[in-house]
């Protein structure tokens, strides 16, 4: 008997835990309206990159903490099962840096390897910024959030989104790019 009340209690009480959580499922990343018949066509383009998350005491947004600003260029390749990745990162102190590799397309997914780091695993996540993409990377060394965007400038609502995103899943060190430069001219 005991046993029955105390196990209710326990659910009655996650029960009320879960109802304070603002990490409700609109907070939460899922790819349930990246639509699959489209893939990965809607993803081809410019890109700005905005802002980077991760987990707490990690050195994932190491990388990011040099650059002003980045614009990518995403292209479908020959081989229907690559993407084309090309960037212009411009750092802090001025210079530009050119950058490329591949991504490849397994067949009947909607996740990401990069050629060359076959540890390296990308998903895709549409928030709600119409314009905006969310890619989550993970290898055996990091796991990080990275927010971009059609435009270089994106508005209040959607970057808090992707910070509410980010820290719903456990990533609450942010990073967003100043931006105070000119961006660098993408290389073909």
């Amino acid at each position: 008997m005991i046993h029955n009340i105390w196990h209710y209690f326990l659910y009655l009480y996650g029960l009320f835990l879960d109802s304070l959580s603002v990490c409700d499922n609109n907070n939460r990343l899922s790819t349930l309206s990246i639509n699959k018949t489209q893939f990965p066509s809607q993803y081809l383009g410019r890109w700005y990159f905005l802002a980077a998350a991760a987990i707490p005491g990690t050195t994932a947004l190491e990388t990011f903490t040099v650059m002003d600003n980045a614009e990518f260029s995403v292209r479908q390749c020959r081989e229907e099962e690559k993407l084309d990745f090309r960037a212009a990162i411009r750092i802090k102190d001025g210079p530009c840096v050119p950058r490329k590799w591949i991504y490849l397309l397994p067949e009947g997914s909607i996740e990401l390897r990069t050629e060359g780091h076959p540890d390296r695993l990308t998903q895709l996540f549409p928030p709600r910024c119409p314009h905006c993409v969310i890619l989550k990377e993970t290898d055996n060394s990091y796991a990080r959030l990275l927010l971009y965007s059609r435009t270089p400038q994106l508005e209040e609502e959607f970057m808090e989104e992707f910070k509410k995103k980010s820290s719903c899943e456990g990533y609450t060190d942010i990073l967003t790019l100043p931006q105070q430069q000119d961006y660098c001219q993408i290389e073909d």
